[in-house]
């Protein structure tokens, strides 16, 4: 076993050992933290926000969509771990994809415009540099490699016992520039 892949099993029992209460209160806390973010540093504008549908283990991001003046993106994930987001309105119907999340069925792909683009992250654990352990399928990454430059903000979110001294880096691995946990959020140390 690799040291990311022991770090990966690691995380995911600390974010298993909390409890249903706990997840759903700290995922409120973590929407708070993260509207409030966003109402900081993109003030009065209209974004597209790219974000991942949560599965249980997971920060909830069912309350993240659909707050305007934003438009909202959610990914469809391919076996081959192509991925792309459609846009997604309170009419948006869903279908479970590939990796059993849900995904949007319709909806235009997301292309960049003059408006910021934020992409809000899923993470299995992090370190406050940046460096993030997905779920090992490396599907945000790669989507990453080729849209990088296209997003104005990578925001990973996460409970904070999902922590970890130091992730290893292997040269596709694209750091976040910030963290949101429910004890706030972490400007990262790669990014500054």
């Amino acid at each position: 076993m690799t040291k990311k892949s022991h770090l990966r099993q690691q995380c995911i029992e600390r974010r298993q050992s909390l409890d249903l209460a706990q997840k759903t209160i700290f995922s409120q806390r973590i929407q708070q933290h993260l509207e409030h973010f966003i109402r900081t540093f993109f003030t009065h504008q209209s974004l597209d926000i790219l974000c991942y549908q949560s599965l249980p283990s997971e920060v909830s991001t069912a309350d993240i969509f659909h707050q305007a003046p934003h438009h909202y993106y959610a990914p469809v994930t391919h076996q081959s771990g192509h991925m792309h987001w459609q846009h997604i309105t309170p009419k948006t119907q869903w279908q479970t994809g590939s990796f059993h999340i849900s995904e949007p069925m319709h909806g235009h792909v997301w292309k960049p415009s003059k408006a910021p683009a934020l992409l809000i992250s899923p993470l299995v654990g992090f370190d406050t540099a940046g460096n993030r352990i997905g779920m090992g399928k490396g599907c945000f990454d790669r989507w990453l490699a080729t849209h990088q430059d296209d997003i104005d903000c990578i925001i990973g979110l996460a409970f904070s016992c999902q922590t970890c001294r130091h992730i290893p880096v292997e040269p596709h691995d694209i750091p976040l520039h910030t963290i949101i946990t429910e004890e706030g959020y972490i400007s990262c140390q790669n990014n500054t």
